[in-house]
């Protein structure tokens, strides 16, 4: 079986001919496109209008990264909140409150 895939067009680096999955660059960063692509997929799949294959791997794939990123942004907020109280002399490392700053 034959797959024409002129049509096609990588979510990823906007080429044509391939899917994202099968695409050789380095993945692309999250810019104004990428969130109103992600927007506009989110509003299609609210409306219940049936996504098309590579639409829902796209989203499904970023669903991932995003879980990830906001894990991590969650933890250098908490991080970056710790405020250092006293240094014991005899243990070089900083002893940090148990509570982190409030604003």
């Amino acid at each position: 079986m034959v797959v024409q895939k002129s049509g096609i067009q990588c979510y990823n680096c906007k080429e044509f001919g391939h899917v994202t999955r099968e695409c050789q660059k380095l993945k692309r960063m999250k810019d104004a496109a990428y969130h109103r692509e992600k927007l506009l997929l989110c509003k299609q799949e609210e409306a219940r209008i049936q996504l098309n294959a590579e639409q829902a791997d796209w989203r499904d794939e970023t669903d991932d990264d995003e879980l990830q990123d906001q894990e991590l942004e969650a933890h250098y907020m908490y991080m970056a909140q710790l405020q250092v109280v006293s240094l014991d002399v005899a243990d070089p490392e900083p002893i940090f409150d148990d509570e982190p700053l409030q604003k």
